[in-house]
């Protein structure tokens, strides 16, 4: 579910994540795709720049697209970008017994009600789910996404500056989404969780569809990589964040079941740059569900790239319709 989309022959998709950016760019169909370029790179900003909020002024954006530009030779491709997990929101409405086209004329009067800025300076899509009920009934229900306008504009306008292509725009969670949900086409209720460098996201997917998503606010950036640290404080630096992510789930977890009375997690799927293994088998004994086990999203599209230690999950949903 993209805020807006065209149609192009070759595909990139593009994440900016904070102090860095990652591009991937793809030729063929979902099954067959073939890697033509993989880039990323760290961003020229000082260390008292918020890292989580890097592209919320366009002296920033310009700043990502500059240096995006010096990274990248071939700029025919249209792009997808994935909006930063913190610059995009989700809400899940209901609107009885309207259709698609009436919901979204409808939610514009709505819209206040459920995101922190005025309509005015927002811009939202809305697409129709099938949410779940008590004894495995269920309705149909809204899942709508919005940003700031300001924000999608300067990213328009400064990519054009540089002469790329925007084919479209979509948050974060639905890169997500997009890039796990192939493995799981057999299971009706299924957890999502990403484990980010700065934030992550839970996600509870039903018959194919999101219908819950929650940021959460713990990453494992520079945890993994810090090839400085001794050994013996990395490991203990990752099993402490990893303990505080397991229970932050938890209480995520918890919350959503208690408003979402129809929905029974039969698994739950990680993927992300923190997930481990230590982290399956505590998310096993925190929430007493067996089928829980990490993705390699890459490997499920068979998308091969070679001789890296980065995860491009959110690039590679990007590009996926």
């Amino acid at each position: 579910m993209a805020l807006f989309t065209i149609k192009k022959k070759y595909t990139a998709g593009l994440f900016i994540d904070g102090d860095k950016f990652q591009c991937l760019t793809v030729k063929g169909s979902v099954g067959n795709f073939s890697v033509i370029d993989y880039i990323s790179d760290i961003f020229p900003f000082d260390n008292s720049v918020d890292k989580d909020s890097l592209i919320n002024t366009k002296d920033k954006i310009d700043s990502c697209f500059s240096t995006i530009d010096s990274k990248i030779l071939d700029k025919k491709t249209p792009i997808h970008i994935a909006l930063p997990i913190s610059d995009s929101l989700l809400r899940i409405v209901n609107l009885p017994g309207m259709s698609l086209d009436e919901a979204k004329l409808a939610f514009r009067y709505e819209f206040e009600n459920y995101f922190p800025f005025p309509l005015k300076e927002g811009i939202f899509d809305v697409t129709q789910i099938n949410f779940p009920l008590i004894n495995k009934d269920s309705e149909k229900r809204f899942l709508v996404v919005a940003a700031r306008l300001s924000l999608i504009d300067n990213i328009m306008s400064s990519a054009a500056s540089y002469g790329f292509t925007i084919a479209g725009i979509e948050p974060a969670q639905i890169s997500i989404e997009k890039a796990i949900t192939s493995s799981v086409h057999l299971k009706d209720s299924v957890v999502y969780i990403y484990a980010g460098r700065f934030r992550s996201v839970m996600i509870l997917s039903w018959q194919g569809n999101g219908i819950f998503y929650r940021s959460i606010s713990l990453g494992f950036d520079g945890i993994k990589l810090n090839v400085d640290a001794e050994v013996d404080v990395l490991d203990d630096a990752l099993q402490s964040q990893t303990v505080d992510f397991v229970k932050e789930i938890r209480f995520s977890l918890q919350f959503a079941l208690s408003q979402i009375r129809g929905f029974n997690p039969q698994s739950v799927y990680i993927c992300g740059p923190g997930a481990n293994d230590e982290m399956v088998l505590m998310l096993k004994e925190a929430l007493s569900i067996d089928d829980i086990s990490t993705v390699d999203c890459l490997a499920l599209h068979q998308v091969d790239i070679e001789e890296t230690n980065e995860n491009w999950d959110i690039p590679l949903g990007a590009i996926l319709r």
